[in-house]
């Protein structure tokens, strides 16, 4: 089916004898995401759905079979009871018209992304516009722009939108059946969910990858300064045992984990700083923090790059160095420089 390592369904209970089922679907064709199954014997909270390519879909069905084949537990799609949406990225949201087919069972997420689910095709109009002004700022070429926003759109018409029944909000935890925690960054109206004793992290913590940023400018709540914050905040939680990811493998160590994460955005705050000793644009960062990079990790970087910036501008430690050209251009490259 794919050349990529995809584990099992597997089954992990909780403090109060909750069971969470996961397994894994190809999302795309180099992206496995994590679905997960919350089940107490009675109410069923699916959590996530992919992408809605149809391999995806296709794994989506094969993950609920086998968690009537490996234990036993007879839970289909129409069986679930409440569908929760943890961020507004298409890996986690995408599948949603398919899982219409299935069940009329109700759809929840966070205020900030409901807009995005529910009026899709205008979040990607706007959403478009906004990448594609942050690019030309960041120094990036005409034609390097058209073919980034290529890639971007591609498989952007995959989705249609979708109404939403509920927002996800931390009071509504009776309503739910579990514990919001919002965790803006990675994603405006990111959520991590705690099952009892166990943390569904989504993509704020992942056991191997640094979640990827992106700057504010973008889009509102996003950035690397509200995702320190939500790092912090999740580092508070109390009587964590386990932590599940949208993504790779179950975290036993939450702290640790989150301190290395911040060890690597460190790393890049300072690796920014020594390159700004000179005006530099914020492509010429991205190209010298990752180096040759192809396809849509283009854009990653560009993005990565500037989340950093971004956060070093808005404290001061960076300024815009070419005042006049800003001044006189409607959309300038902007060189940044180091105080």
């Amino acid at each position: 089916m794919t050349q990529l390592f995809m584990e099992p369904v597997q089954k992990f209970v909780t403090s109060a004898g909750r069971c969470i089922y996961t397994f894994p679907v190809l999302a795309f064709p180099s992206l496995v995401a994590n679905i997960y199954v919350i089940s107490d014997g009675g109410r069923v909270i699916l959590v996530d759905c992919g992408s809605g390519m149809e391999q995806s879909n296709k794994d989506l069905l094969a993950g609920f079979t086998a968690i009537q084949e490996t234990f036993g537990d007879p839970i289909g799609l129409a069986d679930v009871d409440v569908i929760v949406i943890t961020h507004g990225h298409m890996d986690h949201f995408g599948g949603l018209p398919f899982i219409r087919q299935h069940t009329g069972a109700p759809i929840g997420v966070h205020p900030l992304d409901r807009r995005v689910l529910s009026h899709y095709e205008e979040r990607v109009v706007v959403a478009a516009r906004q990448l594609e002004t942050f690019l030309q700022r960041a120094g990036v070429s005409a034609e390097s722009r058209e073919a980034i926003m290529a890639m971007y759109l591609y498989a952007k018409g995959v989705y249609r939108s979708t109404p939403v029944q509920f927002s996800l909000e931390e009071e509504q935890a009776e309503l739910v059946g579990v514990q919001p925690h919002h965790v803006p960054g990675h994603c405006p109206g990111q959520v991590c969910l705690q099952v009892d004793d166990i943390l569904l992290t989504a993509d704020h913590v992942l056991s191997r990858t640094t979640p990827h940023q992106a700057p504010e400018s973008i889009t509102n709540h996003m950035g690397l300064a509200h995702y320190l914050d939500s790092l912090a905040r999740i580092e508070r939680l109390e009587g964590v045992r386990l932590c599940l990811g949208g993504h790779e493998e179950p975290m036993a160590d939450l702290p640790g984990r989150i301190q290395a994460i911040r060890q690597v955005h460190d790393s890049r705050l300072n690796r920014v700083l020594d390159i700004c000793r000179e005006p530099t644009s914020t492509a010429d960062i991205s190209r010298q923090l990752f180096g040759e990079v192809h396809s849509y990790h283009i854009l990653l970087a560009l993005e990565e790059a500037g989340a950093h910036v971004e956060y070093l501008y808005q404290r001061g430690e960076l300024v815009a160095a070419n005042l006049e050209e800003i001044e006189q251009e409607p959309n300038p490259v902007i060189r940044y420089q180091r105080v």
